[in-house]
């Protein structure tokens, strides 16, 4: 047994090979009933010796082809800490809060694993649930008046809330308090940046490390026409009388299965988010927080590879909508050849574009890393080098065996996230990001590169443009 002290009682949890493990920790009261699209509250006190030994429920969503099932519930606003063994240091170990991506829609805390690796390199590790489509984001204040602001952004207030809770009992665990460092990829990443963004963060973390991420909220306008449509979708305005289940087939019906990985993001708030993040951040919302931000560098050959063509069928409309035209194309069939080019501009418009503006708006303020992961994990076919997600199993699971070129950059990119969360340098010979645009490249011969993909880049311009959900509904 593990026992610890925190605010809410006693737990106990569980040794394991290097770390020690507490699993299924409430940090706010379940939200349902008259709390469902409400913002968290804390959760209650308990007599006795908390069991922090069985994972707690995954956020309510579908259960998707591939994917392992695990217990899914709208009681869901648990977290687990993974620790290393022994004595920490003076002050404490640094402490990684992570958050899992899954398109605001699918996924949990542990869908990576629960950090041991981080763990035994001395980082106490915490992974998080929250919820997620449409009990997380619906922005209801459009349809049902604004008392009900804070549906649209229950996301990051339960993100926020269980920041905080790290914040006030990391201690307990041998965490250190001032050293905690977010991390998320794809909806996490995009969380990542909303925290940096939100005065309600503030003073809550001091690094961050940001995957494939970006600004991708609603505004009002938009967020109402999803409210709109669930309502219509579950014939009644008694939303909270109405199932849980019911509303996650509602959810469905709009959009389902890979298509749906962008409808569901939180809704610009008055309090949480006033307005687009990088524009929060390049005011300084985020001053003095050291970031390591990057994204891959094919990223959308994983939607290509699950959607065929459907995947780029939105483009002429989404280029259109933001220039008035498709010209930028042009660009890409000149850098990428005519096969790859509308792969490759729906990766700038998803995710490059939107990681090089944000970087661009934090270096203003602070020192920032910035990366390009052009491979996949050993074993990985290479037509997804460099494919969303495809980094994930490197940073978490570095190999065991180190031989091959593959295996020396997975090491390699574990070795850089563990350095960055210790003392906010990840390798020795990566450059701080500045007016060159140093960008450290991860591939089988690890290098950096100065403004890579310029004329892309060049392309894009300062052209601004309001996230959707790519495609239809």
């Amino acid at each position: 047994m593990a026992l610890v002290t925190i605010e809410q009682g006693r737990l106990n949890g569980l040794q394991g090979d290097g770390c020690v493990h507490w699993r299924g920790i409430p940090y706010a009261e379940p939200p349902v009933g008259e709390l469902r699209w409400r913002a968290p509250r804390q959760a209650p006190c308990w007599a006795g010796t908390w069991p922090a030994t069985d994972f707690g429920p995954q956020a309510l969503q579908p259960q998707e082809i591939g994917v392992a099932p695990a217990p899914s519930s709208e009681d869901c606003l648990y977290l687990n800490v993974c620790a290393p063994q022994g004595v920490p240091p003076p002050g404490g170990w640094p402490v990684l809060f992570w958050l899992h991506g899954g398109g605001y829609r699918t996924g949990s805390g542990i869908q990576v694993g629960e950090g041991e690796a981080f763990a035994r390199a001395g980082i106490v590790v915490v992974t998080v649930n929250y919820r997620l489509g449409a009990l997380g984001m619906t922005y209801l204040a459009g349809v049902l008046g604004p008392d009900e602001q804070d549906a649209g952004v229950c996301t990051l207030l339960d993100q926020i809330a269980a920041l905080r809770w790290v914040r006030d009992n990391i201690g307990a665990f041998g965490g250190n308090p001032q050293r905690i460092t977010v991390y998320g990829v794809s909806a996490g990443a995009k969380s990542v940046g909303n925290l940096m963004a939100s005065p309600l963060s503030r003073n809550l973390f001091c690094q961050a490390i940001v995957s494939s991420g970006g600004d991708h909220v609603a505004t009002p306008r938009q967020g109402t026409e999803i409210a709109r449509r669930l309502i219509d979708e579950l014939g009644t305005r008694d939303v909270r009388a109405v199932p849980a289940e019911d509303v996650l087939a509602a959810q469905e019906r709009i959009l389902t299965g890979m298509a749906a990985v962008w409808l569901w993001r939180p809704t610009m708030h008055s309090r949480a988010l006033p307005a687009m993040p990088t524009r929060l951040i390049a005011a300084g919302s985020a001053a003095g927080i050291r970031l390591m931000i990057g994204h891959n560098g094919n990223e959308a050959a994983t939607f290509a590879a699950f959607l065929g063509e459907r995947a780029t069928a939105p483009v002429d409309a989404v280029l259109t909508e933001i220039f008035g035209d498709t010209r930028i194309l042009d660009t890409y069939r000149d850098t990428r050849g005519a096969d790859a080019a509308k792969v490759a501009v729906m990766s700038d418009e998803r995710y490059g574009i939107p990681t090089q503006r944000l970087a661009d708006a934090q270096a203003l303020h602070s020192r920032v890393y910035r990366y390009r992961i052009d491979i996949a994990q050993p074993g990985v076919p290479q037509f997804l080098d460099g494919a969303h997600g495809m980094e994930l199993g490197m940073v978490w699971n570095p190999p065991e065996q180190v031989s091959l070129p593959r295996e020396i950059t997975a090491a390699q990119i574990h070795e850089a996230w563990v350095s960055f969360i210790e003392d906010g340098i990840p390798l020795p010979s990566w450059p701080p990001y500045g007016p060159t645009r140093p960008v450290l490249v991860f591939d089988e011969d690890t290098h950096v590169e100065f403004d890579p993909n310029r004329r892309e880049r060049l392309a894009w311009g300062d052209v601004s443009w309001q996230p959707g959900a790519w495609f239809p509904f």
